[in-house]
């Protein structure tokens, strides 16, 4: 439909229809014309010539009126193939419709490329002159010839012209389309990245409730079985055992607090990037009495959401790492803007990481960290420092495309 045409094809809408009515009424006019020379001559020239003019209106409203806009470049190709023959051989029978010419340069030069459009204006030009030769309208005196080209000068500047504002429609029209499809594809990976995090964090919660939880239930399933058997011959021991659950129970209900709270937290919301880091450090400094400082760099505001949400979401699984094993003191966050990126840097003074701990059992959340990172196309690195370790995640910026106005 027209409303769905780019702006720039819609400027020609008009100029369309003028030129549609101009070119179906030549064809009218011309077979009006041959119609009365009919009982003139009565030859079969011109009836052939009235059936041919019927032919090129009915090519004209099935490849231009109703073909639609913007043209394949095979469909017009087609329609100037099929409908410049015909027109040759009626101009070639009956040399009056010459002037049926006119319109297939207007079409020519607002349809075709440039090339195409001045060849095939070259042979409708000469099958012009050839007709008016042989009606003796032109000769070839220079004075003849000097008129002709002054007359056609403006002309062909104008369609030079007209050839140039269609050429330069199709080519915008098109960039504009190629934009969509980039839009749509760029907003299509943002809901596949917003589906593979959650289905992440779904992850992690279940690997975070079958380390602790599921252990921790484990362990107090065998722990009240020797209860059972200690009960009646040593009193004492089996107190010990109660104590010893006691204890694993508070720590498995701090270990599903936790769980719970990491599951409850809304991501970024409505909030910057820098606001929801500085309420991370500072509720992470409420509950465990840490001392966590944070340096957040301006640049970070104009970060894309996708990038922003895991930012966050690493600086939150990292504190959570250091309040659970790392026995720290201080903790300093830094998120710096890089030429290529931005770097994410978490910092602790505890007793560092132990051999292989990504690799370990129970360490899903440095896995999920890197699938995180690596799934935006950057660099997640680990290491212990003197005290202390160290998590930096580089990650490279990019920007979806929006188009101009939306």
């Amino acid at each position: 439909m027209d409303k769905d045409l780019p702006r720039l094809y819609r400027r020609f809408r008009w100029f369309n229809m003028i030129w549609t009515v101009t070119s179906l009424g030549a064809l009218a006019v011309a077979f009006v014309l041959v119609l009365v020379e009919i009982p003139r001559d009565g030859g079969w020239k011109s009836i052939t010539v009235a059936l041919l003019v019927l032919v090129q209106a009915g090519l004209y409203l099935r490849f231009i009126v109703y073909g639609g806009w913007p043209f394949p470049l095979r469909w017009i190709g087609a329609y100037f193939t099929f409908s410049l023959a015909i027109w040759l051989v009626e101009v070639w029978l009956a040399p009056q419709v010459w002037w049926l010419g006119f319109p297939y340069l207007g079409q020519m030069y607002g349809m075709l490329p440039l090339f195409p459009a001045f060849l095939g204006s070259l042979v409708v030009i000469a099958a012009m002159v050839w007709a008016n030769l042989r009606l003796e309208f032109l000769t070839l005196s220079p004075l003849d010839l000097l008129g002709g080209l002054a007359g056609w000068t403006p002309m062909i500047l104008f369609l030079l012209y007209i050839n140039h504002l269609v050429q330069t429609s199709q080519r915008q029209g098109s960039l504009i389309e190629e934009l969509r499809q980039a839009q749509q594809e760029l907003e299509q990976a943002r809901r596949r990245e917003s589906e593979l995090a959650v289905l992440r964090e779904r992850e992690r919660l279940a690997r975070d409730l079958h380390d602790s939880l599921g252990h921790a239930l484990v362990a107090l399933s065998v722990q009240l079985e020797a209860i059972q058997r200690l009960y009646r011959v040593d009193p004492d021991r089996a107190s010990i055992q109660v104590d010893e659950m006691k204890t694993l129970t508070r720590d498995s209900m701090d270990a599903l607090r936790r769980s719970l709270a990491g599951l409850r937290a809304p991501g970024l919301g409505a909030r910057s990037l820098r606001q929801a880091l500085r309420e991370l450090c500072q509720d992470f400094s409420q509950r465990t009495g840490l001392e966590c400082s944070a340096r957040l760099e301006t640049c970070i505001e104009d970060l894309n959401l996708p990038l922003s949400e895991t930012i966050w979401r690493v600086a939150q699984e990292a504190l959570t790492n250091v309040e659970k094993h790392a026995l720290a003191r201080q903790v300093r966050v830094t998120l710096a803007c890089q030429p290529q990126g931005v770097l994410l840097t978490i910092e602790d003074d505890g007793i560092g990481l132990p051999e292989g701990a990504e690799s370990g059992a129970g360490h899903y959340g440095l896995r999920g960290m890197r699938e995180r990172v690596t799934g935006l196309g950057g660099v997640l690195s680990l290491e212990n420092i003197h005290p202390g370790t160290r998590v930096e995640a580089r990650l490279p910026v990019f920007v979806p495309l929006k188009l101009a106005g939306e």
